[in-house]
């Protein structure tokens, strides 16, 4: 597979947000959800929502991230809606990780310390 059609790591990419409590919070209401489906014999519901937008002129997005689900319960239901952000590293192809796959050189010849594309936004 070449280097620009390279794809996010999913698993990693949901174990990232929110430095891994997304991931927690999804697993919970799965469980919360299943378990009320079966005890109630009624539907229910979990949906993720992603929004990305650019920070500034660099190569990171913040992504708003929303667990939204409904558990069904003995007189109806009830509904919980949590939404945090994490920001990620856009790499070659569009790939997003928690930390850039290339690191800019830092020091100049002289040992100073080099701007950095990011630090003009």
């Amino acid at each position: 597979m070449s280097n620009s059609n390279r794809g996010t790591d999913l698993p990693q990419f949901i174990n990232d947000l929110d430095g891994g409590v997304f991931a927690e919070k999804v697993s919970r209401a799965l469980s919360d959800v299943a378990a009320g489906v079966v005890d109630f014999d009624d539907k229910g519901e979990l949906t993720i929502k992603l929004k990305l937008a650019r920070i500034g002129n660099s190569y990171r997005v913040g992504i708003k991230h929303a667990l939204i689900y409904k558990v069904p319960e003995a007189n109806g239901s009830y509904t919980q809606e949590n939404t945090t952000e994490s920001v990620m590293h856009v790499n070659a192809g569009g790939r997003m990780s928690m930390f850039p796959e290339n690191q800019h050189q830092m020091f100049g010849k002289r040992g100073e310390t080099l701007p950095h594309e990011d630090d003009k936004e």
